[in-house]
């Protein structure tokens, strides 16, 4: 896998907070359900997203639990039309290594592993948040095909 160093800039998102057991078919609901509801959000509003689902950890997960924003990226305009269980925040302007995991959602460990790794093998500071762009649809993309762009935030 490959990992690049990007500038990114500042970049607005609308979200609903998960919490789930880490097991695969526990993840899968709680993102079902966290996108579900954040895009059904964005259908009644009017707001227009400016990427496909994707999760932001500000947290590493533990053996026992993970912790998630299910989010979608949107304008700032857009981000503050947030309301109820539907909340807005902004991932700030930054450096970040990013490379595009290919395959499988529960073989995205590993990837994230060699991630972990780039950064600490190039002696970059790690910082939070984590966050995962999941570029096709698992509905009509097969498995093996599946693409989701990972990021990881580097300290300055």
């Amino acid at each position: 896998m490959e990992f690049t160093r990007k500038q990114l800039p500042e970049q607005h998102y609308l979200y609903v907070d998960r919490e789930t057991a880490m097991d695969a078919k526990a993840i899968g609901e709680a993102m079902g359900s966290g996108f579900g509801e954040v895009f059904g959000f964005t259908q009644a509003k009017g707001v227009t997203p400016i990427s496909m689902p994707s999760s932001i950890y500000l947290e590493m997960p533990t053996d026992s639990k993970m912790k998630f924003r299910a989010a979608v990226f949107v304008s700032a305009d857009d981000a503050a039309k947030a309301e109820g269980n539907v909340k807005a925040d902004v991932l700030a302007a930054g450096e970040a290594v990013t490379g595009t995991h290919v395959g499988p959602y529960a073989s995205l460990n590993q990837s994230h592993k060699a991630l972990w790794d780039y950064v600490e093998t190039n002696n970059l500071g790690k910082a939070m948040p984590v966050w995962e762009i999941y570029v096709d649809d698992p509905t009509n993309t097969p498995e093996e095909k599946l693409r989701t762009e990972i990021y990881r935030s580097i300290a300055s």
